[in-house]
């Protein structure tokens, strides 16, 4: 009897350290922020209304206290914060009057040379080797841009199109980049059409290309969805794959060196991931990382391929487990048999 009392305490307080103490400690080292959210136009208009929320209740606070200096720093604070909802709303409204049921991929095919992409990205699908090697383009960019075979699959339809009008807007880069210090690559000025019917046209070709990748090559993999979205900054050594641009360059660009992906899923979870993936700034404000634009199915891919690398394996180590789990139980019940048969015969 004894023996079952500590037992129970045991459980209780591992119950209350696991259920509490651990997930209270989690809330304080890694706040909650919302799931990934696959409109990108709702999710940043609600990112931008929570952030000035939270500056304009930093005003109250500073009112409250009567500092100066504290109100006035406050009272910055909010009209930048309104600016960034401003922006952002002015943006998605303009990109979300684009009928992209419209595109003609035909005509995007032309715009998308006449517009000059060609002399950055590369299509190999469609025959167009990239204008640069790697190296090339690291060094003239600072990280090599990518080939689009795929994108028209991959990415959101809605950002792709907001990636072409303005990718500082789309890539949520404008702390990083301005007038200034220009992004590498420039919003799409029109090729002396209607520039939203020229935007929907070249996303339509997009598509188009992806599609008649597919029908070439059955399936755009895991492995293959990572390469485009991903390979161009990120190592994922434990799979022998390295970033397409030069380290150096890289670094001068980003900040640092973006992080080899190979442990990643083991140290920050897939549903980190998610949230990262759909929106880096949500979850590590100030970062260079640009938002990457993945549809809900290319986000999946992504992690699995980083899951499948870095956690495989996930299920056996889950399913051993459980087998120690049952071994324990039946050597328990069977080690306090032996002992009541030890005690009763001392008693």
């Amino acid at each position: 009897m004894k023996e079952l009392k500590i037992f129970a305490i045991v459980v209780i307080l591992s119950g209350v350290l696991y259920w509490g103490i651990e997930p209270y400690a989690h809330t304080k080292l890694h706040p909650h922020t919302a799931n990934a959210e696959y409109n990108f136009s709702k999710e940043d208009t609600d990112y931008a209304k929570h952030f000035l929320e939270q500056k304009k209740t930093a005003l109250e606070t500073a009112k409250a206290s009567g500092n100066k200096a504290s109100i006035d720093a406050a009272t910055k604070d909010v009209e930048v914060a309104q600016k960034i909802l401003d922006d952002y709303t002015a943006f998605w409204n303009d990109i979300n009057s684009i009928d992209l049921t419209k595109g003609d991929a035909t005509k995007g095919a032309d715009t998308f040379v006449a517009a000059g992409c060609t002399g950055c990205h590369g299509i190999e699908a469609a025959g167009m080797p990239a204008g640069m090697d790697a190296e090339t383009a690291s060094q003239s960019f600072g990280v090599v841009p990518p080939d689009l075979s795929t994108a028209g699959k991959i990415y959101d339809d809605k950002f792709l199109a907001a990636l072409i009008k303005n990718p500082t807007m789309a890539l949520k880069l404008t702390h990083k980049f301005n007038d200034e210090h220009p992004f590498p690559m420039t919003a799409f000025m029109g090729a002396g059409g209607d520039i939203n019917a020229e935007t929907a046209d070249i996303v339509a070709y997009l598509k188009k290309v992806s599609a008649d990748y597919e029908k070439t090559n059955n399936k755009i993999t895991e492995e293959k969805v990572f390469a485009d979205a991903c390979q161009r900054c990120h190592d994922i050594k434990y799979d022998k794959k390295y970033a397409f641009s030069n380290k150096v360059s890289l670094a001068a660009y980003m900040g640092s060196n973006p992080p080899d992906l190979s442990m990643m899923i083991r140290s920050k979870g897939d549903e980190y991931l998610h949230k990262f993936i759909n929106d880096t700034q949500k979850m590590l404000p100030g970062t260079a990382m640009p938002r990457v634009g993945l549809n809900k199915a290319a986000e999946d891919d992504v992690v699995a391929y980083i899951q499948k690398v870095g956690d495989k394996k996930k299920a056996e180590r889950e399913s051993t487990g459980l087998y120690v789990m049952i071994y324990f139980f039946i050597l328990g019940i069977f080690a306090w048999l032996w002992k009541r048969k030890v005690w009763s015969e001392l008693h």
